[in-house]
């Protein structure tokens, strides 16, 4: 892996994979996209309804398969990803400090892409009481359960909002 890029990009969600990809339509060469998972996708693989792709693909995709037709391009523009990856310390002088199962590494970049994407906010931030309130998690954290790990929370769910995800989820609770 080079000590120095043109632009490294951190986050291989989908904000991340499209300004590498958009970056190197438009010219920028030596790109590399730093991913503390193990995989490219952010949260898209948990996210199995359909009603991605739409603008970008012109067709309706789940998250998984989204993530996939990203992947894809990066692979068609060559440009590298590095999974697995976490990155410690970013100097004034663009030197990107970053843990991988490579080793501990220092890259330079003449740019620098901040795409990490979102968390939902953690149990305490959303004011469930409680230090360990069995069965109460948020709809992220029950979605990945059922859609990435196979595992079905609970036979009964009360679901709280009515949000888009909050609708998804009670529609694959039903559905599970």
């Amino acid at each position: 892996m080079k000590g120095e890029r043109s632009l490294v990009v951190i986050g291989g969600g989908p904000a991340g994979m499209a300004a590498a990809i958009q970056a190197k339509e438009q010219g920028v060469d030596d790109i590399l996209v730093v991913e503390r998972a193990p995989r490219l996708g952010g949260i898209l693989p948990q996210c199995i309804h359909h009603g991605f792709g739409l603008k970008l693909f012109q067709q309706e995709l789940t998250g998984p398969e989204y993530a996939t037709l990203f992947i894809r391009k990066l692979i068609q523009l060559k440009i590298e990803a590095l999974t697995d990856a976490m990155v410690l310390d970013i100097t004034p002088e663009k030197e990107l400090h970053i843990a991988s199962k490579n080793g501990y590494q220092i890259i330079r970049a003449k740019a620098i892409v901040l795409a990490m994407g979102c968390r939902e906010r953690t149990r305490g931030n959303i004011l469930i009481p409680g230090t360990r309130p069995a069965g109460v998690m948020t709809a992220g954290t029950a979605q990945r359960y059922i859609n990435t790990m196979g595992y079905m929370p609970g036979k009964r769910a009360v679901i709280l909002g009515s949000g888009d995800i909050g609708l998804i989820m009670a529609s694959r609770m039903t559905l599970e």
